[in-house]
Parts: structure tokens; C-alpha cells; sequence
């Protein structure tokens, strides 16, 4: 796939079971999910403490979008990464 688009998969994540009713353990436990995924050539992630501004090119459109981050202050490039999303991206232009 290049850009994005919608895609269904089994993704795991963890949570708490429980032996005999009354003793919790960590378990894996796995689900279908729909999710909005984009291969990004490349994204640029300008961090400014628990706040972080990402734009990206997928496809030839460029994205932008805001995320919760704990990082120091500053800019960071990434290439060739995938990024899956709970909600359609509108394109911000092209790239």
C-alpha cells in the first residue's frame, strides 16, 4: 500500500485477568480493529514537551497532525514509517 487507507487487522494489547476471581495477572489478549493507516516516506515531529506537532508525506499528500508526546524540546525527522490512526487524516496539502 502507498498513501492511506482503511484497514481492518488483529492487533494484541495487554490488560488484567484474573485466577480463581480474586488474583490478577497481566495478560496478552487480541482484537479486530479498523484503523486509518498511512506509509509515510517521511515525518517531521517538532516536540515541545508533553505537546508534539507531526506533519508527513504519504502518497505524495502531506498530513499534519498534533499528539500527546514526553519528550525534550526540539525537532526529529523519521523516514519510511508506517502509522496507524482511529480517525481518517485530511491531506494538508501535497509534498
Amino acid at each position: 500500500m502507498t498513501g492511506c487507507a482503511w484497514e481492518t487487522y488483529e492487533e494484541s494489547y495487554w490488560t488484567v485477568c484474573w485466577k480463581w476471581g480474586f488474583i490478577p495477572y497481566p495478560c496478552k489478549k487480541y482484537r479486530v480493529v479498523r484503523r486509518w493507516c498511512c506509509n509515510f516516506t517521511w515525518i517531521k515531529e517538532i516536540r515541545l514537551g508533553f505537546f508534539c506537532i507531526l506533519e508527513g508525506c504519504a502518497g505524495g499528500r502531506r498530513y499534519k497532525w498534533t499528539a500527546f508526546c514526553f519528550n525534550l524540546f526540539g525537532t526529529a525527522w523519521f523516514h519510511n514509517i508506517r502509522k496507524c490512526f482511529n480517525s481518517e487524516k485530511s491531506p494538508a496539502g501535497e509534498c
